[in-house]
């Protein structure tokens, strides 16, 4: 069996006390055809001296000031020369086995992203949760309403889904994986479930997630945007479903064609309350 070549890119910022664990995670999978590339945007902790031990396991790394997490990604995506593609942030990693357990995969063409399990750990190591992709069942419009998640850390991607479906938006902080997920699935691209965990998010008083109401405010921003792509009928039925309307209720709504400006009227006049 011939597996693909797979590039894993990870994005860093001052996180010497995590980036060991994350890279020894990738190399010791001891994959056949990897291309390990690390974007460094200028530490000061000590992170330079870590990829320096590494330099010949790394096909290629970099340490200067870049312009944020999502750019260091594009960028060594553009560069990459693998068919997959994953990344896994430096305080995150792999668990042993991860690429055995995802790449096969790959060998079906058709295949064109593949999840696993994602371990939860606090910043003790305690196990706080393990969590699977939830796969996207029903509506286009419960996409958007966040009923569907699949996990960053254990995500591997196909390289032409960034060539047809774009790289990951610069313009975001927090939910770039987020909405390139959804950009995928509200295109009907949808993983390959892995069953079991394969990689770890691990939660410290640093981490980005960490920064709820900013996460929660830019999801807020790209689900309006993302509804733009609905089509009329499942805006309606969203903005229903939002009114407090039962799904099925939404669904009817919809169907009946009951316009978006008699459902505005009602959300803006009432506050929620339905007539």
């Amino acid at each position: 069996m011939t597996l693909p070549r797979l590039t894993v890119i990870t994005p860093s910022l001052n996180q010497a006390r995590y980036l060991e664990r994350t890279l020894r995670s990738v190399l010791n999978q001891n994959y056949p055809d990897l291309e390990y590339i690390v974007m460094d945007g200028g530490s000061a902790d000590g992170s330079v001296e870590i990829l320096r031990r590494y330099d010949d396991r790394l096909a290629y790394w970099v340490s200067e000031p870049d312009q944020g997490q999502s750019w260091a990604i594009n960028r060594a995506i553009e560069r990459s020369t693998g068919e997959v593609i994953a990344y896994i942030n430096s305080d995150d990693y792999y668990l042993p086995g991860a690429f055995d357990a995802a790449l096969p995969s790959f060998q079906d063409p058709t295949v064109r992203w593949v999840a696993g399990g994602c371990e939860i750990r606090e910043a003790d190591g305690a196990l706080k949760a393990v969590v699977f992709p939830i796969p996207a069942t029903g509506s286009r419009p419960g996409l958007v309403r966040s009923s569907w998640y699949v996990p960053q850390a254990s995500s591997f991607w196909r390289r032409d889904v960034f060539d047809e479906y774009g790289l990951l938006r610069e313009d975001l902080d927090f939910v770039f994986d987020t909405e390139f997920g959804l950009r995928l699935a509200l295109s009907g691209v949808q993983p390959v479930m892995v069953e079991r965990p394969i990689a770890v998010r691990y939660l410290h008083p640093e981490a980005k997630s960490a920064e709820r109401a900013r996460f929660d405010r830019e999801y807020r921003k790209v689900a309006r945007q993302l509804r733009r792509r609905l089509t009329r009928l499942e805006r309606i039925q969203d903005l229903a479903f939002r009114m407090g309307y039962s799904a099925l209720r939404a669904q009817y709504l919809a169907r009946k064609r009951l316009g978006l400006l008699h459902l505005r009227k009602r959300w803006f006049g009432s506050r929620f309350v339905r007539r």
